[in-house]
């Protein structure tokens, strides 16, 4: 059995012992009954709070009075205690989103199961536990989450109860804090993306979560669709599923990763592929192939490329245009990456004589085309080219031939 459910058994065994009721319960048993991996579990226990903190002393709390939870560490992995939300175990169960997390299983492995979660998981159900409307007044975000679990589980659906009830909580979904939404959009990113959006679409909620798909023809939107199935088949690269998701919003794309409160790395990733999308579809030359390349490196340049591909499965007849421009700026790039460590500004002041400003600039550019043309080909070369030339002219700009 899994390291975590043995640890979370294990410190409800302890809890029993002192006369308290106590059960691993929610997403870790579940996967355990899908033969899922977990690295962290939840357990839930009569004891109060203050007795869970003199067990546990100087253990990280987090969240406000009646819903604290105390995360203890148990054999390498996480595990979060909190106190009963009710009177005992079953009504705790009841509070929780979905039948298939109300399920608990107490230390001699017995599953304890009130709302039918069992049953669910055979028939690949997901359902909202007890009355969903309850459970969505509790929480609104619950009607993105049953739609993360659609991409997260293969072969679940969500029962018909469920989705009327997420339809009719589409405009409390709307106004629900941008992070949380955003959360649960990365999570589905790792999953089946397109079945968590045909899901958000029959629940009603699609247009609230992504207006930038708000206003789309039925066409335009199937063509939304396609990409994201195309993107989905052939890379799990969260940025490229992103960016073939988020590529209607433009220039806006950095504004709804910042509201999201995606981590600050990736949202650069993705709106630098979004804003250079035309470059994916239509080439460039070769200086702004050498400026991509010294800003965002050879790997993100793959998945741009990449991201013109899927792009091009709805656009063109054939991939054969975009194969010529991808066999076109191949050498680039690896002449490029080939060269080494880029002389450096102070290198270039010092061989030419120039005082720091734009010129440099200019003529650092023109030297990183010249490399990826094939005329400097090291270290040396370049020293001679700014010693000689100077950048002294601008360069002649490089175009893929136009096919046809």
């Amino acid at each position: 059995m899994q390291e975590a459910i043995l640890a979370a058994l294990s410190l409800s065994s302890m809890l029993v012992s002192r006369g308290h009721e106590a059960a691993v319960v929610g997403g870790a048993v579940r996967d355990l009954l899908l033969s899922r991996r977990a690295t962290e579990a939840d357990l839930a226990t009569s004891a109060p709070m203050d007795e869970i903190l003199d067990i546990w002393p100087g253990s990280p709390v987090l969240g406000r009075p009646p819903a604290v939870t105390v995360i203890v560490l148990s054999r390498g992995c996480r595990i979060d205690v909190s106190t009963f939300q009710g009177k005992d175990l079953e009504e705790d169960l009841g509070r929780r989103d979905l039948t298939i997390n109300a399920m608990a299983m107490v230390p001699d492995g017995t599953i304890i199961d009130p709302w039918g979660g069992r049953s669910d998981l055979a028939g690949r159900l997901l359902r909202f536990t007890g009355d969903p409307v309850e459970r969505l007044i509790a929480d609104p975000l619950r009607a993105v989450r049953i739609a993360r679990f659609v991409s997260e589980l293969p072969g679940f659906r969500v029962g018909q109860g469920s989705l009327k009830t997420c339809r009719e909580f589409a405009s409390r979904v709307a106004v629900m804090p941008l992070p949380r939404i955003g959360r649960e959009v990365l999570h589905a990113l790792e999953g089946d993306l397109p079945a968590f959006l045909e899901t958000l679409e029959q629940g009603g909620i699609l247009d609230p979560i992504l207006p930038c798909l708000k206003g789309l023809s039925p066409f335009q939107r199937d063509q939304v669709f396609s990409r994201i199935r195309n993107a989905c088949a052939l890379t799990a690269d969260p940025a490229v599923r992103a960016a073939t998701l988020l590529a209607d919003e433009g220039t806006t794309v950095t504004g709804t990763l910042s509201a999201w409160n995606w981590p600050n790395s990736l949202s650069r990733e993705i709106s630098a592929l979004v804003e250079n999308l035309t470059v994916a579809l239509d080439g460039c030359d070769v200086r702004t192939w050498a400026r991509l390349f010294r800003s965002r490196g050879a790997d993100w340049i793959g998945k741009l490329s990449l991201l013109g591909f899927i792009f091009s499965l709805n656009s063109e007849p054939d991939t054969g245009v975009w194969v010529q421009r991808r066999v076109g700026s191949i050498p680039f790039i690896v002449r490029l990456q080939s060269f080494g460590k880029r002389i450096t500004g102070e290198e270039v002041m010092a061989l030419t004589g120039l005082e720091s400003g734009p010129e440099i600039g200019r003529i650092m550019d023109d030297l990183d085309e010249a490399v990826a043309l094939g005329e400097v080909r090291n270290r040396e070369d370049a020293l001679k080219w700014v010693s000689s030339a100077g950048g002294g002219h601008l360069r002649n700009s490089f175009s893929f031939p136009n096919p046809g």
